[in-house]
């Protein structure tokens, strides 16, 4: 043993908490700063994110962000807005985001329409998607005879579908992520799923374990429901709150960024904070899904969900930009008029 190793044994541990803090700490700010510079997230600044995160149960990514939001203020939105869910006043919105900032999460009344979802039942069925464990080829999926427990659409299959690219330009949902997380937000990516009936036990790989994510420093997610979810076939679940700083259990987040079986989650939190979201076909509800949240395991049948992420920076996961080969007018409009919204999309040229 060295003088360094004999030397570390009579630190506090209070100490070497902080001297690993600093540490991390060192490593997110200058890992940051790069980002600024190149646009990209080294994989030790990524990790610092997760382990500052563990390390302040969410306090240090909540104090990050008010400063990343002073670079980009939102637009102020003085009127109602109209879209997927309605006509929107002021009012609605501030009940919104109170709901967000409460609980992590809020359910709307208003749905997608049969037609919306018709169409983007028949696209999924109609388009290859990928499969674990390797996820390298593209299949496409046959309700009768299941391959996997999941299916994953590419992202730029999704965000040149005109449906979605319709759903992406909604005034109302950009508005609910603007004020959820206090800047113009980023359109980070539309993600879509099968989830199947094939493997019976909770997957890891279909996110059927609770976790919380950790892509960004912050976002905001809206869930759109494809076909109806009942307990059958694998709703959404969440903890109510589990998103706020200081709301996770320490012992949970020495684990780091792992995946927690039901029986050793539960006795920290009051059964009436487990939410499961069932719905019909068209369903939405946004999340902040730092929210301890999994997918029940299905017992039948298959459910498709839309996922939109919106996000205050893209320092964090390491992705390529979304590329746009088959834009509408109206969506390349809307992209040049709201340039920190497709930041993140590379469109075709004229």
């Amino acid at each position: 043993m060295n003088v360094k190793s004999i030397a570390a044994k009579f630190i506090p541990a209070k100490i070497k908490k902080a001297i690993k803090f600093k540490k991390q700490e060192q490593i997110f700010v200058a890992g940051y700063q790069t980002f600024l510079q190149t646009g990209k997230t080294s994989h030790e600044a990524y990790m610092s994110i997760i382990n500052l995160y563990c390390a302040t149960n969410g306090t240090y990514s909540e104090q990050f962000n008010s400063k990343i939001k002073l670079t980009n203020p939102p637009v102020v939105i003085s009127g109602n807005l109209q879209g997927v869910i309605g006509n929107y006043s002021l009012v609605d919105f501030e009940k919104v985001n109170t709901e967000l900032n409460k609980n992590g999460y809020s359910h709307f009344d208003k749905k997608l329409s049969k037609e919306v979802c018709d169409k983007l039942y028949n696209f999924a069925l109609k388009t290859s998607a990928r499969i674990p464990p390797s996820y390298n080829e593209k299949i496409t999926y046959n309700p009768e005879k299941p391959l996997a427990e999941i299916y994953r659409f590419d992202l730029n299959d999704l965000a040149n579908n005109p449906d979605i690219q319709q759903l992406m330009m909604d005034p109302v949902l950009l508005n609910i992520a603007r004020n959820y997380l206090g800047c113009e937000p980023i359109f980070d990516f539309p993600a879509m799923w099968w989830s199947t009936a094939f493997q019976k036990q909770a997957s890891s790989e279909a996110a059927q374990l609770y976790h919380f994510d950790m892509d960004r420093v912050k976002w905001l997610k809206m869930f759109f429901y494809i076909n109806d979810v009942t307990m059958e076939n694998g709703p959404h679940c969440y903890i109510q709150g589990s998103h706020l700083p200081d709301a996770k259990p320490a012992e949970m987040l020495k684990r780091g960024y792992e995946r927690i079986p039901d029986e050793e989650l539960h006795p920290y939190y009051k059964p009436e904070d487990v939410k499961i979201v069932c719905g019909d076909a068209g369903a939405i509800f946004a999340g902040d899904t730092k929210c301890w949240h999994k997918g029940i395991p299905l017992k039948k049948g298959h459910r498709l969900v839309l996922e939109f992420e919106y996000t205050s920076s893209m320092f964090g996961t390491n992705t390529q930009k979304l590329e746009i080969e088959n834009c509408s007018k109206e969506f390349r409009e809307f992209c040049n008029a709201n340039k920190v919204f497709a930041g993140n999309m590379n469109l075709k040229k004229d």
